[in-house]
């Protein structure tokens, strides 16, 4: 079952009228029981039936089989996994409208669980059914709590948020985090083994109801790409907001690849990229994703790096907030005229620039805070207010009342309240507005979806993919018969790629030392010159002492070709090439790279350059074709850092474009890998190597790689 089978085929699971529990027992610890207990308590007034139960519970009809119980709408099986896949079939011949399956014991349990799911899945056919070995769901509207979890057993209240979690036991958790910061959830879904319903299931159906404003989300691994992107771009369009807590981020694929940026891309930044191209926040673990919840209830639309405007009782916190923010904010200067307005308040300031400094007698001027705010919030490089007040012991109820002020500003603002008296921050976190520190703030900011803003030469890239200016077919003569080989070797490549419009360095290539270096002479390139074998049975060439470097003479040069070429012999490469380039001066490197990813889609990824290609401690980004206006900002960021040095948003572009041209001119290539593409001084960007996996083996070429 997938997203796209429409919400209101969930409507008979979440607002069920009359539930059947299959497994409703006398002891008080039994699942059965517990979820019955749960279910009245929670406020649910229709009518409750009970499968074949071992005993008789006051109020609830008990019945042998489905066909006799009238219309049910939701089943709840609590029985072993073994008798379970024969109440399903009688439930879903009867035309039950859903199933909940509390049992555990299938694909969870090995092969013969994964043997007893598939024949639960048969059985269950067209009904919705969630699990089994979940938590259940709790649908606050409908007064419907069907779990066990000792959670429930807690005071709770409604709220705009919807919990969606592959792990029964974590969602409840995350839903306690919310709790704590005073926020509510209207809707709560364990999905378990997912044999049919999903969590993109859930995700569409509940981001479409008029109670839930951010659905928050626990995983352990997408099931369904396409449909996950569907139900999470579907959120974003009804103006939903979606967080995802996913475990596994950190773990590399090392697959087993030639090409060095594909073998340390994993599903990690295939997810990421998702998420950012479809709108949803991911989060690292339960603060950042109670915060980003918290924040995201009453979200706003931010620049990517917006400026702050910070009004503060103490000069050390503005200071702070400067420092601490620089990666996510500015705090820009105020202009002569909003300075101007501020001293007309008659207000004593410490500072007025920004931080403005209220100083430590700002308590004799709370009741005008609100002037000083607008004055500040109307400047224009401010896209947000931040106040920071400490403690406040003496002025609880000033405090609530301000956190109730910003709630209500049209512009947004927050209140870092540090060393507030215990539990003021959690009880003012609905608000969306109030934190505890300065790092909660930062992942508060971090959560708030943004505006993307791309130098024009950048924002170009997209209009020429768009007008057809990227269009391989017009580089597609480049091509030769070299190109049905299993390995696109740097001398096949390369030329292709700078027709296509990637910087890449000159070289020439030949099989004949001599001549070779008679060619460098009349082409005029430049010394200090590196030369190297090339032979698609070696893409890894410095592994193999395939290259020499530094060579400042024709003579240098013609002795380092003569030992390239009798290496290459003696490791059987036949028909190497010799290639010869100049030595690029550069301040930086990192790698461009693409992968047609088996469930993902063809994909392009930014990494580190030269020899930490594969060092998975290093942040790579991956973007999904076609790329996106956030993807290419986030890309252009990350080679940026990886650099040092901001680079020539006109040279990455068009490096970008050639490789998405690669991919679609030819449907073969499943790899590249361009490393290094080194940063010049001026931030000019010149690849280096490159080479390419065809998934099409080539008879005329020699196929034996050898792995460095």
């Amino acid at each position: 079952m997938s997203a796209a089978a429409g919400a209101s085929t969930l409507d008979r699971l979440m607002f069920p009228r009359r539930v059947a529990i299959a497994g409703l027992s006398a002891r008080p610890r039994a699942w059965g029981q517990m979820a019955y207990r749960f279910l009245r308590a929670g406020g649910f007034d229709g009518d409750v039936l009970a499968y074949r139960p071992n005993h008789e519970e006051p109020g609830v009809e008990a019945f042998d089989d489905f066909s006799s119980a009238g219309a049910v709408d939701l089943l709840v099986v609590a029985v072993p996994a073994a008798g379970a896949v024969g109440i399903v079939a009688e439930a879903s011949a009867a035309g039950v409208g859903s199933a909940i399956v509390f049992s555990s014991g299938f694909a969870e349990d090995g092969a013969e669980g994964a043997e007893l799911q598939r024949r639960l899945v048969e059985a269950a056919g067209m009904m919705p059914m969630l699990g089994p070995n979940c938590l259940g769901l709790v649908s606050a509207p409908a007064n419907v709590v069907v779990s066990v979890s000792a959670f429930l057993n807690r005071p709770r209240r409604n709220g705009p948020v919807a919990l969606v979690s592959q792990s029964g036991a974590m969602g409840f958790i995350l839903a306690e985090h919310l709790r704590r910061r005073g926020v509510g959830f209207s809707f709560y879904a364990s999905t378990g083994n997912e044999a049919a319903l999903g969590a993109a299931d859930l995700v569409a159906y509940v981001s479409a109801r008029p109670e839930v404003k951010v659905v928050g989300c626990y995983l352990e691994g997408v099931r369904d790409v396409e449909a996950w992107r569907d139900a999470c771009r579907g959120a974003r369009d009804a103006g939903c907001q979606v967080v995802a807590l996913k475990v596994g981020r950190s773990e590399a694929a090392q697959r087993a690849a030639l090409s060095h940026t594909a073998s340390a891309a994993g599903e990690a930044e295939m997810f990421e990229a998702a998420a950012r191209d479809d709108g949803v926040t991911l989060v690292g673990d339960e603060e950042s994703f109670a915060e980003a919840v918290t924040a995201l209830s009453r979200p706003v639309l931010l620049p990517s790096r917006p400026g702050l405007g910070v009004i503060t009782m103490s000069g050390g916190g503005g200071a702070m907030i400067s420092d601490q923010l620089g990666a996510q904010a500015s705090v820009p200067p105020l202009s002569e005229s909003s300075r101007g307005a501020l001293r007309s308040l008659g207000i004593p300031l410490a500072g007025d620039s920004n931080p403005v400094d209220l100083t430590g007698m700002f308590f004799a001027n709370l009741d005008r805070l609100d002037e000083v705010i607008s004055v500040v919030a109307a400047d224009e490089a401010v896209d947000a207010t931040v106040l920071y007040f400490t403690f406040g012991d003496q002025m609880v109820d000033a405090y609530r009342a301000l956190a109730g002020t910003l709630a209500d500003r049209p512009d947004p603002a927050w209140l870092v309240w540090a060393g507030a008296p215990e539990g003021e921050v959690e009880g003012l976190a609905s608000t969306g507005r109030v934190v505890g520190s300065i790092p909660a703030l930062a992942r508060s900011l971090v959560a708030q979806p943004r505006r993307p803003a791309l130098p024009e030469d950048l924002l170009d890239v997209t209009r020429q993919r768009s007008r057809g200016d990227g269009d391989p077919r017009a580089v597609d003569s480049a091509k030769g018969s070299e190109w049905r080989g299993p390995v696109l070797s740097e001398a096949v490549l390369a030329p292709w790629l700078a027709k296509a419009g990637m910087p890449y360095v000159d070289m020439v290539a030949g099989d004949d030392p001599e001549r070779l270096v008679e060619v460098v002479a009349e082409r005029g390139l430049p010394a200090p010159w590196i030369a190297k074998v090339d032979h698609p049975g070696a893409p890894h060439r410095a592994r193999l002492g395939l290259l020499a470097g530094d060579l400042t003479d024709a003579a240098a040069l013609r002795r380092a070709l003569d030992v390239l070429s009798a290496r290459a012999a003696n490791l059987g490469l036949g028909a190497a090439r010799l290639v010869v380039e100049p030595m690029v001066s550069h301040v930086g490197m990192f790698s461009l790279g693409a992968l047609r990813h088996r469930e993902w889609g063809p994909v392009i990824l930014v990494g580190p350059g030269g020899g930490r290609v594969e060092d998975v401690a290093v942040r790579r980004v991956a973007g999904l074709l076609p790329l996106s206006v956030r993807s290419l900002q986030v890309m252009c960021e990350q080679v940026a850092l990886l650099a040092g040095i901001p680079v020539g948003a006109e040279a990455f572009g068009a490096a970008l474009l050639a490789l998405e041209s690669l991919l679609a001119a030819d449907a073969a290539v499943t790899e590249v890998d361009v490393n290094p593409v080194l940063v010049t001084a001026a931030g000019g960007l010149v690849a280096v190597d490159a080479l390419a996996v065809r998934s099409e083996p080539n008879q005329a070429q020699d196929t034996n790689t050898i792995q460095g």
